[in-house]
């Protein structure tokens, strides 16, 4: 953690309001908790853009040797999980559940800015899991969007409590 330099990756705010997590308090934890920004990902050094599936190659990659930079609790469910709806398939790029919320993540990924269009793509794959994964005694499915670059005038308008949106930095 210090050297991927994760407390210098939290905001202000967290910085002034960080907390000892005892083992009886983990139910208070959020998603927000637990997700840094920017998410860190480790390329090649030649490498200076990517197209969402190279940068899900990454991902798979990041999970499957630096698994504690995505956050805490997080077993992947799924790559490329397929859905079927109305005799359509969908991948979902990463399907994660997160033992300590007892939640679903859905995650989806874009090698651009935030678009208010992503959100509705989220959402749909958000509804999905909800209705046709997720069990009773499952907390609701979370969604994680994860950019290459933010606007939080735009995000202000386009979330809501169940979506979350970070950026990711390529390093080298």
């Amino acid at each position: 953690m210090i050297k991927s330099k994760a407390y210098d990756r939290l905001s202000y705010t967290d910085k002034e309001n960080i907390t000892l997590i005892k083992n009886n308090k983990k139910k208070d934890l959020t998603i927000e908790d637990m997700i840094k920004d920017p998410i860190l990902i480790k390329v090649d050094s030649n490498v200076n853009k990517l197209d969402e599936k190279a940068l899900h190659k990454y991902i798979i990659s990041m999970l499957e040797n630096r698994f504690l930079e995505l956050g805490t609790g997080f077993t992947l469910a799924g790559h490329e999980y397929k859905i079927m709806v109305n005799n359509h398939a969908y991948k979902i790029d990463l399907l994660f559940f997160n033992y300590l919320l007892n939640a679903f993540i859905v995650v989806e990924l874009k090698t651009k800015e935030y678009h208010p269009k992503d959100k509705g793509q989220l959402e749909f794959y958000v509804n999905y899991v909800d209705k046709n994964i997720r069990l009773d005694k499952h907390n609701s499915t979370i969604g994680l969007l994860i950019v290459k670059k933010k606007d939080k005038y735009v995000i202000e308008y386009v979330t809501n409590e169940d979506i979350y949106v970070t950026t990711y930095k390529l390093v080298v």
